[in-house]
């Protein structure tokens, strides 16, 4: 209701004018399907509670401006509709009309003071080990190639290939002991690559190379396998502990040579970094990540969200701008992309207050000479950076911890990272809902900023003091 009264609606049809054709039978508002899936993350609810409140909720019908008697229409629609919005930038494209619906109601200054944290997301997958993620990745990519080319891999099968990849692959099937397991993951090495090879020959039927899943597995086998020099498929060794990709440009101390060429070294036959590996077939954009915070060292698997928000102390504070990285990029390589987004949307904040993962000297003199944006925050190793002016975890988390809790940020409810940054974008979008009409109900309006005296005015102060 306070959507409705207040801001008479977050958006009209012509804000989606480019993501539909011209043509064709006239489907539903994308306004309203827009207002909608807000709505659903301001609440946290599924896609069937959503379109139940359309269709039962006379708040939700009033603020849609719909009939009482209005049918709503099916779920599957909000699915269809965020397919559209994970395209290209619309997702950043639908925050930012929100931003301004929100700006000229007076609720936001571009010119204030903003902060951003970050945190992390699960990804909406289960963690594997090496060997379910081999046979697992195997048997997507069969699933999928028994659909599209059913005739044609019947030809490749053999009849123990049921047992292994028959049913989704877990860690109490797979066998137990060292020896046995490489066996095991040896042989389903050897399975993929005769897919593979089948896949890529030229009499394969056109398209099946192009699968998604028979991508995946490609890479999967070039990350996991590898070919030693007689021509067998090996297993490749983890990950060394002590290999990081910051040590590839600086010098061995008991050689002195430089690694530049890279680690781990090609002899070695390790698998890659975490920025790169693939570590679920389901979700192949997420990552494993970990950090180290108050309560320990945490792990996890999915993507990492950036959450950009004013702080004023006249006003709520109101999410103006979501970042979505996978999860092992640091917070100190997106704040450029941050500054560039702002920038963008048209903000000039006085000072942009963020905690010490995102500053360096470099990137507090980069923000300040190419975007103009002055960063406060403690440097990394200063040994009295708590002495520095900036925000306090308590500062810092309530805005976390209220997506998080209230609107259920943590878990990923899709999969890519392309369709995660629209559930992070509808949550910031949502959250921003929820906050400013509990800190205006209808009937109250903000105290205006006072406005500053005109030259005139100033003269006149000067001659009556």
């Amino acid at each position: 209701m306070w959507v409705r009264d207040r801001l008479d609606g977050l958006f009209t049809d012509g804000d989606f004018a480019d993501w539909y054709p011209a043509d064709g039978r006239r489907g539903l508002s994308p306004a309203q399907l827009a207002l909608v899936s807000v709505l659903q993350y301001a609440e946290n609810l599924s896609d069937r509670q959503a379109a139940d409140a359309v269709r039962c909720r006379l708040d939700w019908k009033y603020c849609l401006g719909l009939e009482l008697d209005d049918p709503g229409f099916n779920f599957t629609v909000l699915s269809e509709f965020r397919d559209r919005v994970a395209e290209d930038d619309r997702a950043d494209r639908l925050l930012a009309l929100v931003v301004d619906r929100l700006a000229e109601a007076g609720l936001v200054r571009r010119r204030g003071r903003l902060r951003t944290d970050s945190t992390h997301v699960l990804a909406a997958v289960r963690r594997l080990n090496r060997g379910e993620l081999v046979a697992e990745t195997l048997r997507c990519a069969l699933e999928e190639l028994a659909l599209q080319g059913e005739r044609w891999l019947a030809a490749l099968v053999t009849s123990d290939w049921a047992d292994r990849y028959g049913r989704p692959v877990r860690y109490d099937r797979l066998p137990r002991g060292g020896d046995a397991l490489i066996t095991w993951v040896l042989q389903v090495g050897e399975d993929g690559m005769h897919i593979l090879q089948a896949v890529y020959r030229d009499d394969a039927p056109p398209g099946l190379r192009e699968l998604t899943s028979v991508q995946v597995l490609r890479q999967v086998w070039v990350q996991q396998y590898w070919h030693d020099e007689s021509g067998h498929l090996r297993w490749r060794a983890a990950k060394s502990t002590r290999d990081r990709a910051s040590r590839r440009a600086t010098e061995q101390r008991n050689t002195g040579k430089s690694s530049a060429d890279g680690r781990p070294y090609p002899a070695s036959a390790r698998v890659p970094w975490s920025t790169m590996e693939i570590v679920t077939p389901h979700d192949p954009e997420a990552r494993y990540s970990q950090k180290v915070t108050a309560a320990g060292q945490r792990d996890w698997i999915g993507y990492r969200d950036h959450q950009t928000e004013t702080c004023d102390e006249t006003s709520p504070n109101v999410i103006v701008q979501v970042v979505t990285r996978p999860a092992p990029q640091q917070d100190i390589d997106a704040l450029d992309d941050i500054h560039k987004q702002l920038t963008h949307q048209g903000f000039q904040p006085r000072e942009h207050v963020v905690d010490g993962g995102y500053v360096t000297p470099d990137s507090i003199h980069q923000a300040a000479v190419t975007w103009g944006i002055p960063v406060l925050g403690p440097v990394r190793d200063d040994p009295q950076a708590a002495q520095r002016p900036g925000f306090t975890k308590e500062d810092c988390e309530a805005t976390v911890s209220e997506t998080v809790h209230a609107h259920g940020l943590r878990h990923c409810r899709y999969h890519g990272l392309a369709k995660t940054h629209v559930q992070h974008v509808l949550t910031a979008a949502g959250a921003n809902i929820i906050r400013l009409s509990e800190c205006f109900p209808p009937g109250t309006a903000p105290t205006p900023p006072s406005r500053p005296p005109s030259h005139f005015q100033r003269l006149c102060q000067r001659l009556t003091s």
